[in-house]
């Protein structure tokens, strides 16, 4: 049997957190939650992170440091970066995905298929 491919969320709202960890763990995934900047770097710097979602409600700056920060230990990891509205562009490097449940877990499952996540 395989383990669950391990998320990195990151965002400010806790309550729009908990419903997404709520989400992504129905689903089968191993979820940590970041509500702060130190908390996520940490946990990139831990290692054991398969895929990182940030939340619309992250600063840019923030999201500009720790897309940095990602892309210095793990170049290839997948970043989805979840749009406040449609069409919105995601930075660079980044996979855009609509703010709905059900893109966000197709966008997932299309990710953890691609050949660089495994």
């Amino acid at each position: 049997m395989t383990s669950p491919a391990h998320i990195l969320s990151v965002g400010r709202d806790p309550a729009l957190m908990y419903s997404r960890t709520l989400l992504l763990r129905n689903a089968g995934y191993s979820v940590q939650e970041a509500l702060t900047l130190d908390k996520a770097k940490d946990l990139v710097y831990s290692d054991s992170i398969d895929v990182t979602l940030l939340c619309h409600t992250l600063p840019e700056s923030d999201q500009r440091l720790l897309i940095f920060l990602i892309r210095q230990k793990r170049r290839l990891m997948p970043i989805l970066w979840i749009r406040s509205y449609e069409h919105q562009s995601a930075p660079r490097t980044c996979i855009a995905v609509d703010n709905a449940p059900e893109a966000l877990l197709q966008c997932l499952q299309s990710v953890m298929q691609s050949p660089l996540a495994q």
